[in-house]
């Protein structure tokens, strides 16, 4: 039997944050709520972008390369929409140096945006301290379980054991195989 209901259930333990990238024509503006990035070597593999397996990875094998992804959570100024943003290994080095001189990314305003017209275009991105007086953030997300759940990796295989420049290692455990490994897919090289 139905069970109908006047308000929708609670949010369940899944996430609700939309993946963005940098528009082609107009900037995306943002204020980042996550204290930091979380990156890891990806693939675009089968029509999406997928987290490198590093040993046994199927994108690998198949000859695709690997590019680093960054990932931070933020909240749009026009949308008011909280979000996670992908950004390039290139596209973040202002971050990087917006979070070695704040200590953290959270209340960073940033710009991003794309030269030319190209949807691959290089992303060029600002950052500057956002003026929080009258805007309360939202709190930051789980990056690494958002991640996750965008790509389809069960939520028990995942677990943080470390920092690696203060940046969490993300770490897919394979399917039971009897071997107990780990595939560490932040130790490839930049």
């Amino acid at each position: 039997m139905p069970q109908f209901s006047s308000a929708p259930p609670p949010e369940r333990a899944g996430h609700s944050l939309r993946l963005l990238r940098t528009p082609v024509g107009k900037p995306y503006t943002g204020i980042i709520t996550c204290h930091d990035l979380v990156g890891c070597p990806t693939h675009f593999y089968h029509h999406r972008t997928i987290p490198c397996e590093d040993h046994d990875c199927p994108a690998c094998e198949a000859g695709y390369p690997w590019r680093w992804h960054g990932y931070l959570s933020c909240y749009a100024i026009r949308s008011h929409e909280h979000s996670l943003f992908e950004l390039t290994a290139q596209a973040v080095e202002p971050i990087k140096d917006y979070r070695e001189r704040h200590r953290t990314l959270r209340g960073c305003m940033f710009e991003a945006h794309r030269l030319g017209t190209n949807a691959n275009g290089r992303v060029i991105v600002r950052c500057t301290p956002a003026d929080l007086n009258s805007l309360i953030l939202p709190d930051p997300p789980n990056l690494i379980a958002a991640l996750c759940h965008i790509w389809s990796v069960p939520d028990p295989s995942v677990s943080t054991d470390g920092l690696l420049k203060d940046i969490p290692r993300l770490h897919i455990e394979r399917p039971a195989d009897g071997n107990g490994q780990h595939i560490n897919a932040s130790t490839k090289p930049a």
